[in-house]
């Protein structure tokens, strides 16, 4: 098992975030949408936090308010504890911003992630259809408890 480091962004590692979430969004949605390519849009990542291995970025956490809007990670790199280091920084960053209950969405077809989130301490509140997309997603609370 590789060592990893988490940080913060550079502005100058933008491009290649955009790239890892491209990748992984393919992957996860491409199966659900019969191979449909997803565009990622031009997302904010300035504040974003990363998991470094071997000097490759591998993951990717942002939140916004209370929200965890985005935790990706490459599959090479997963079952690494990766995801969860960067889902432990993402959440003392919610509560450091003082909320008591931390948010997320995930596609209801994404399994892996849902068991992940849930073994975190993650439940499920409701699900919804996308916003554009032809599928069914999942809100996930977590009580802060710190």
């Amino acid at each position: 098992m590789a060592n990893f480091v988490i940080r913060r962004v550079h502005p100058h590692e933008e491009v290649t975030i955009r790239a890892l979430v491209q990748t992984v969004v393919d992957e996860v949605y491409g199966a659900t949408l019969a191979g449909s390519k997803i565009s990622i849009g031009e997302q904010d990542w300035s504040g974003a936090w990363i998991a470094l291995s071997d000097e490759l970025i591998v993951g990717v956490v942002l939140t916004d308010g209370e929200w965890i809007d985005d935790l990706w990670v490459i599959r090479s790199a997963r079952g690494r504890g990766i995801g969860h280091q960067l889902l432990v920084q993402a959440e003392q960053e919610l509560a450091s911003r003082g909320f008591g209950l931390f948010r997320l969405r995930v596609i209801q077809s994404n399994t892996l992630a849902i068991g992940f989130y849930e073994r975190h301490g993650w439940q499920v509140k409701r699900q919804f259809p996308h916003e554009t997309l032809p599928v069914i997603m999942l809100e996930m609370v977590k009580v802060n408890l710190a």
